[in-house]
């Protein structure tokens, strides 16, 4: 095949790949956390766990979930 019809990788568009790979996982990491802090904050179950472990895993959630929000550039 022609040279003339081959687009050559300068490595612009690998890291615009990576880039766009890596925002997706961290949405999908985000929705994850979300659906983990309802779980624990309203799940009749969660209310099994003992209180200094299920406020520990909130307060652990609650700031993966504003963590992942800054690093997204979500605001608040």
């Amino acid at each position: 095949m022609s040279r003339a019809f081959i687009k050559e990788d300068d490595g612009e568009r690998g890291n615009a790949v990576a880039d766009i790979q890596f925002r997706e996982a961290k949405v999908e990491w985000l929705k994850i956390q979300e659906k983990k802090l309802d779980t624990l904050l309203n799940d009749p179950k969660s209310k099994r766990i003992k209180p200094e472990t299920l406020d520990r895993w909130i307060k652990e959630t609650r700031a993966d979930i504003e963590k992942t929000k800054k690093e997204l550039g979500y605001e608040k």
